[in-house]
């Protein structure tokens, strides 16, 4: 786990180990799947191409490529990269058989940017996009423009055969390791293959906890979000059910006239949880690699923030 506060990590402890039975214990160095805490990583990407006038979030997004995303519905044309940020494309979250050798069409369920459904599929779209606006595959641009800007030199997009030593292998309910969830991605995906450390995380939260003060003494307006984008970026654009609701890549949570920006990561013995609060420049993340690991997170969570979160309620 990591806290910061002020910008900067003030706090962290690991405990447990990479694989049970062998007793390799994990550290800062550890590497995690991040599951879906890649997407808040990815929107940020994408709100550069934005901030530097390369991709308009209103604009719809077939107007980037020469071929249509899926074929049949016109409903395409209405799908922009704020649908697809703030989960209201109408896609559901994967195809049926995403995960097989033999996936189905991918169909629009609603009329795009009416409701709220949470989706893999709608930033795989942005991700294609990117990549045709930029010329880069997606790990080459997210490495070039996040990553190492913002100090993240241990985090990939796709798996790197130097993880072998440093991955925490996922467990099941009974904290059995199971191999079978251990996931090496050859190719990026901007919803769900970041592999990072706690402290590089950390530093992810740092950058959007940036306050005016601390942009103008520390931060370089060329590689970075300006505190004016973060603000947009954490915008509510759709609610849920109060308290909550969406922004362009974050859960929102209101409290007592404070919003919360909390993600989830959820894969078969990953469970993760990150939160913060820019008005109180405040941030906690919690990693884990067991299935039973939300158990974890929600107190340390909780506790750091001194609230509780109907964010919890609803994953």
């Amino acid at each position: 786990m990591a806290i910061i506060r002020d910008g900067e990590l003030v706090y962290s402890k690991v405990w447990g180990v990479k694989r049970a039975g062998e007793g390799s214990p994990i550290n800062e160095q550890t590497v995690f799947p991040a599951a879906s805490l890649t997407k808040p990583v990815f929107a940020y990407g994408a709100l550069m191409l934005v901030r530097d006038g390369m991709l308009d979030l209103d604009r719809s997004l077939s107007d980037y490529l020469k071929e249509p995303y899926i074929q049949d519905d016109d409903r395409l044309q209405k799908i922009t990269a704020r649908m697809v940020l703030s989960h209201t494309t109408g896609f559901p979250n994967w195809r049926p058989g995403f995960w097989t050798d033999s996936p189905k069409p991918l169909k629009i369920h609603f009329e795009p940017g009416t409701n709220f459904r949470y989706s893999g599929e709608g930033y795989n779209y942005l991700q294609l996009v990117v990549e045709t606006i930029t010329g880069k595959q997606l790990d080459i641009y997210m490495r070039d423009a996040v990553l190492n800007p913002l100090g993240m030199h241990d985090s990939r997009f796709v798996w790197d055969e130097t993880f072998k030593s440093k991955i925490a292998i996922p467990h099941n309910r009974f904290g059995r390791a199971v191999d079978k969830w251990y996931w090496q991605p050859e190719k990026p995906m901007g919803a769900a293959t970041l592999f990072t450390t706690i402290e590089d995380y950390a530093r992810f939260l740092s950058a959007m906890l940036l306050t005016a003060n601390s942009y103008k003494q520390t931060a370089n307006p060329a590689q970075n979000l300006s505190p004016g984008d973060l603000v947009k970026m954490l915008r509510p654009q759709i609610e849920i059910d109060r308290p909550l609701a969406w922004s362009l890549g974050w859960g929102l949570e209101e409290h007592e006239r404070d919003w919360f920006f909390w993600q989830w990561g959820d894969n078969p013995g990953i469970k993760h949880f990150a939160a913060g609060s820019r008005s109180r420049e405040l941030a906690v993340v919690a990693f884990t690699n067991g299935q039973n690991g939300q158990k974890v997170c929600q107190p340390i969570i909780e506790a750091v923030l001194q609230a509780k979160l109907s964010a919890f309620d609803n994953i």
